[in-house]
C-alpha cells in the first residue's frame, strides 16, 4: 500500500492526541526527553508503536515514527527519525529496541522526487558534484517540520543556496561536509 507525507502526519497527529506529548530525541548515543529536559534509560523506554516510510523500496531513504513510553516517569511521546539515521546515533541496545517490528510504508512519487516540501539529492547527483551539497546542523532557518517539530539537521544545496532532502546513503558518506550553525553540536561523519 502507498502511503504519502500526509499520512506520516496523520500518523503524528493521532498519536499527539493519544497522549504521546512530550518530544524525544537521541544525544550523545541515549534517549532523550527534550519536554522533561532528561534522558531515558533503554531500559525504561518502551516502543508501544513504530512505523517506517519510504518513498519507494530502492529510494535509498526513509523516515520513522516511534511512540514511546517512558515507564519510570509515566509520560509518552514520539521520536521521529526523519534522517533514517538512528543506527548512526543510538547504542545498539536502543537501536535493536526501536527498529523491532516496524512496518514499513512506501509513498505515491511524483515527477520530481522531493521530501517535505524539499528537493531530493540522490546519491548518483551527490557523487557528481559533492562539494556542492553540506549538512547544516542547528540553522535557525530551517523549514517547518511538517510534524509540529522541528529539524535538527538538513541537507543544503551550496549552487542553489536551498535546503535540500539528502537521501541517507549520502548522510553515511564521509565526504559529507558537516556544518554546525555557530557551535551546534555536529554528528560524527561515520
Amino acid at each position: 500500500m502507498n502511503r504519502d507525507a500526509r499520512d506520516m502526519i496523520e500518523a503524528v497527529t493521532h498519536l499527539l492526541r493519544r497522549g504521546y506529548d512530550h518530544e524525544y530525541r537521541i544525544r550523545e548515543g541515549q534517549l532523550y526527553d527534550l519536554t522533561a529536559d532528561k534522558p531515558i534509560a533503554a531500559s525504561d523506554a518502551r516502543v508501544e508503536s513504530a512505523m517506517r516510510f519510504e518513498s519507494s523500496p530502492d529510494a535509498g531513504d526513509g523516515s520513522n515514527i516511534y511512540a514511546i513510553a517512558d515507564q519510570r516517569a509515566g509520560s509518552k511521546g514520539l521520536l521521529i527519525d526523519a534522517f533514517d539515521a538512528l543506527d548512526q546515533e543510538c547504542s545498539r541496545e536502543l537501536y535493536e529496541q526501536l527498529s523491532a517490528n516496524r512496518p514499513t510504508r512506501h509513498e505515491k512519487g511524483g515527477a520530481i522526487a522531493s521530501r517535505y516540501g524539499l528537493r531530493k539529492v540522490f546519491k548518483e547527483e551527490f557523487d557528481g558534484d559533492p562539494g556542492r551539497y553540506v549538512l547544516r546542523v542547528g540553522f535557525p532557518d530551517f523549514p517547518p517540520c511538517p510534524f509540529g517539530q522541528s529539524f535538527s539537521m538538513l541537507g543544503f544545496d551550496t549552487a542553489e543556496q536551498s535546503y535540500v532532502w539528502l537521501v541517507t546513503s549520502i548522510l553515511r558518506d564521509s565526504g559529507l561536509e558537516r556544518v554546525p550553525y555557530q557551535g551546534a553540536d555536529v554528528p560524527d561523519n561515520e
